[in-house]
């Protein structure tokens, strides 16, 4: 029996969570198919053993039902990003769903196989099964940051080390077909819906969604500062905490040993990073001038403080990896001669303040 089919068979039995509680029903949210990202199946007893050695962080709180997704990286054997994932339980026993970039999908899927060995394991592409973005860019949450939401010192980059899973804010939403669960990033983003019947959000959600295009939720994701797949999380070059990892919940630091380990906990104990992902905008967008990867962002001595990493099509947002010191130091940055702004995410942890653990000043 086909894997599509034997989840056609379980899906009956499947809830995604609790009652939906939306407060405003008037607000309109968007929900985007996500034709660049690919569903993969691992199925079998030994499945979340498996992918527990592979990812950056701790697959056990979803097996434990304490969170209904994780995000995560896997990684190579010298710690840099092969690609990002969103994880959760999948229809059948023992499934898990593993979300990757399309691009990037044979190459994950060679990957796993090949650190398969001998466990019992069907690890395969799921066709016809589509991932959604539901989101809504005017939801207004309450993202003020308790006090133990702190990085690791008072440098602006510091690490941040309390795991990788959180409480989301968003109503949880039933549904008996599909899969929905709040984007395990940040709240921000919305759901993530994931359906093998051929209805939209919009018809099987109880909530009042509009279909919008990719560039509209890439633009969000610019707007918010979170990046996502093989453009903007370089294959076998990345680094994990560069790319927010730690403030995204995406590494636990306590779990066991894992592909690729040593530099991410390496770097986690220096307390710093220098560089990393941040949110950019340009006033306007250069005449006659295609801005490429890598095209570098200069302060006003001209002098280089990061490069770009993308732009979302038709918007003036993007995203940067920029040195954080310099670049909040600058009075003026720009990108191929035109004036950028660049800002801290409110879903970043807050700087260490001396006064919190020791009550020092």
């Amino acid at each position: 029996m086909s894997l599509l089919k034997r989840i056609v068979l379980a899906r009956s039995s499947v809830q995604c969570m609790g009652r939906n509680n939306f407060s405003n029903k008037a607000e309109i949210w968007q929900s985007v198919h996500l034709q660049h990202r690919t569903l993969i199946s691992v199925e079998g007893d030994e499945s979340a053993q498996f992918l527990q050695g592979l990812i950056t962080n701790d697959i056990n709180s979803v097996a434990e039902k304490e969170t209904p997704s994780i995000y995560c990286m896997f990684l190579n054997t010298g710690g840099r990003v092969l690609f990002d994932s969103i994880i959760c339980p999948g229809f059948l026993p023992n499934q898990y769903i593993v979300e990757i970039d399309t691009e990037l999908a044979k190459a994950a899927v060679k990957h796993l196989n090949m650190y398969r060995v001998r466990r019992k394991l069907k690890i395969e592409i799921i066709k016809n099964l589509n991932a959604f973005a539901v989101f809504n860019p005017n939801q207004d949450l309450d993202i003020s940051k308790p006090m133990s939401q702190q990085t690791r010192s008072p440098e602006i980059g510091s690490t941040f080390c309390d795991g990788g899973s959180r409480t989301s804010l968003l109503p949880p939403v039933d549904q008996e077909d599909s899969i929905c669960f709040p984007d395990p990033r940040v709240d921000e983003l919305g759901y993530r819906y994931l359906s093998t019947s051929n209805s939209p959000p919009e018809k099987d959600l109880p909530l009042p969604i509009s279909p919008a295009n990719l560039e509209a939720y890439t633009e969000h994701r610019c707007r918010l500062g979170v990046p996502e797949g093989k453009y903007e999380i370089t294959p076998a070059k990345a680094l994990p905490l560069e790319h927010n990892m730690d403030y995204l919940h995406g590494v636990s630091f306590h779990k066991g040993c894992y592909i690729g380990q040593e530099l991410t906990v390496r770097t986690h104990h220096t307390g710093v990073i220098r560089k990393r992902i941040l949110p950019i905008h340009l006033i306007e967008r250069p005449n006659n001038d295609k801005l490429e990867p890598d095209t570098p962002i200069l302060n006003e001595s001209d002098r280089p403080v990061g490069k770009l990493r993308m732009l979302a099509d038709g918007s003036n947002y993007g995203l940067a990896m920029l040195r954080l010191k310099e670049t909040f130091a600058a009075d003026r940055l720009t990108l191929a001669g035109v004036p950028v702004t660049t800002w801290k995410p409110d879903w970043w942890p807050q700087d260490k303040s001396e006064k919190v653990e020791d009550g020092s000043s």
